[in-house]
């Protein structure tokens, strides 16, 4: 640990008195004259603590499950990148193209599954995090999310879809799997293997319950199929839902971000003021327990959780090209 003074020690004021104790820190902080062993917090204080480690967890909470949307549809890319290196390389048994369409399916299901746990829970916890901002937060993600199902086809058509593979058939139709010679001569001559789930337009047209809206725009962009039907293929739908979420995703962390950092900067004052020391680029904390009920269990206010979000931001930024980048070898 460094011994620093930094810009933020002005936002947070020991008292002499107050209704909880600090039982211990985070790294260990070993106590001095200055510095008793368990310095005392004030109400107020205990509740503005409060209230950042509920938005800081809540914030790791959105994360996750955001992160485990895009988990998901990795997924679903590196099934189909594994089914063009089987065609590449292996004959196919009998049973491969059910075989490939189940697999896509249930890399899809999985997704569509996760995309609409983000949306639920980023609403939920947005609802709850931001104190007196609570309902306002929860009117701008609920924009934020309608801004992308009415700003791009495939958000539109994933969401549809979703509900037409809880309520009435499956996800995918099939898997079509074409190899192509390119060159213009046999010296030059490469093959292309192109592997593509689809779904078929007329299975969601037998669905009376598929909204008429998306289904219209599906009839007017859909191809021609390998066997002559009219199909949906699948993975740009995806690249553009995925695209559209992680917009979401940066508009919720641009909505926070000031109150995130006034929570953290809050913690890290506190724990300067406590303790004289201040641990950079590490989680600090303290465990904090009411003084007059010695039995309730102390509460932690840190910024571990914060560590944790900002790893999976590392991962998981912007995706703002995805939907204009193809995978080549």
């Amino acid at each position: 640990m460094e011994l620093v003074d930094p810009e933020f020690t002005g936002l947070f004021t020991p008292s002499d008195e107050g209704e909880y104790r600090v039982l211990a820190f985070s790294p260990a902080v070993r106590p001095t004259p200055r510095r008793p062993a368990t310095p005392v917090m004030t109400s107020n204080q205990y509740q503005g603590f409060e209230a950042g480690r509920l938005l800081l967890g809540g914030l790791l909470k959105m994360e996750e499950a955001y992160d485990v949307t895009m988990g998901n549809y990795l997924e679903l890319e590196e099934t189909v990148l594994r089914l063009s290196a089987l065609e590449l390389a292996q004959r196919r048994p009998d049973d491969h193209f059910d075989t490939a369409r189940r697999s896509c399916h249930r890399a899809l299901a999985n997704l569509l599954s996760a995309s609409r746990a983000f949306q639920d829970h980023s609403q939920r916890l947005a609802s709850s995090i931001g104190g007196s901002d609570s309902d306002s937060d929860l009117d701008a993600i609920k924009t934020d999310f309608s801004r992308a199902y009415d700003g791009a086809l495939g958000y539109r058509f994933m969401s549809a879809l979703r509900n037409h593979a809880q309520h009435y058939g499956v996800s995918i139709s099939g898997v079509a799997h074409m190899r192509a010679a390119t060159g213009l001569s046999p010296e030059s001559e490469r093959h292309q293997v192109t592997v593509t789930p689809y779904l078929l337009l007329s299975d969601i047209m037998m669905n009376g319950k598929f909204k008429t809206s998306v289904l219209d725009e599906m009839d007017a962009t859909a191809r021609a199929g390998p066997n002559g039907e009219t199909i949906i293929p699948i993975i740009p739908m995806a690249r553009e839902y995925i695209a559209s979420l992680s917009s979401v995703m940066v508009a919720i962390r641009r909505l926070y971000a000031d109150r995130e950092t006034a929570a953290l900067n809050r913690i890290y004052s506190a724990f300067y003021h406590y303790s004289g020391w201040f641990t950079k680029g590490a989680p600090v904390g303290m465990h904090v327990a009411s003084a007059s009920v010695p039995e309730t269990p102390a509460t932690y206010f840190g910024t571990d959780a914060h560590f944790k979000t900002l790893k999976l931001r590392d991962v998981n930024v912007e995706l703002d090209l995805l939907t204009g980048t193809d995978i080549r070898q």
